[in-house]
């Protein structure tokens, strides 16, 4: 609970204190890096391999989405993402990210995710942070907001058509 009270607290400061677009940043850091390779393998089918997340992530990396544990280990990484690069459309990281810096083990993020699918367009805004661990990634934490058209003002690196 209170690493989901922290990162809603780093995603209202990011949002408070970001420009209305993006600031070019170097993509330097291993996760802005593991996101470039990441949108690549999404449009190249049998991409997302145990082996290829293993080049960016330790053996029993995790994802955490909104305070729940929905990833764990290189084997899942693969699995999760073959089946939504599988339900066909675009999905996109966009890097570089509105915000990004390391503080010792741990890279924080405030950055885009858009996607195309059936005609529709989505696009949310998703913050938080990665433990490091000999230079992979051990975990990814995010908490995400769904803009919504016509109710939240759409971010200037959202797809609009």
């Amino acid at each position: 609970m209170k690493k989901t009270l922290l990162i809603a607290s780093v995603l209202a400061a990011f949002t408070l204190s970001a420009p209305a677009t993006a600031q070019e940043k170097p993509a330097n850091d291993v996760v802005s890096k593991m996101f470039t390779w990441w949108n690549q393998a999404f449009k190249t089918p049998g991409a997302y391999t145990p082996e290829n997340f293993s080049k960016f992530f330790t053996p029993d990396a995790t994802l955490v989405l909104e305070g729940r544990t929905v990833i764990n280990g290189v084997d899942q990484w693969a699995t999760h993402f073959q089946k939504i690069q599988s339900g066909g459309g675009d999905v996109e990281i966009v890097v570089p990210f509105k915000d990004v810096f390391e503080v010792g083990d741990r890279v924080y993020t405030y950055h885009v995710i858009r996607s195309r699918r059936d005609g529709q367009l989505g696009c949310s805004l998703a913050a938080g942070h990665a433990e490091l661990k000999g230079g992979k990634i051990a975990s990814i934490v995010l908490v995400r907001h769904t803009l919504e058209a016509g109710k939240d003002p759409l971010d200037a690196q959202c797809w609009t058509d």
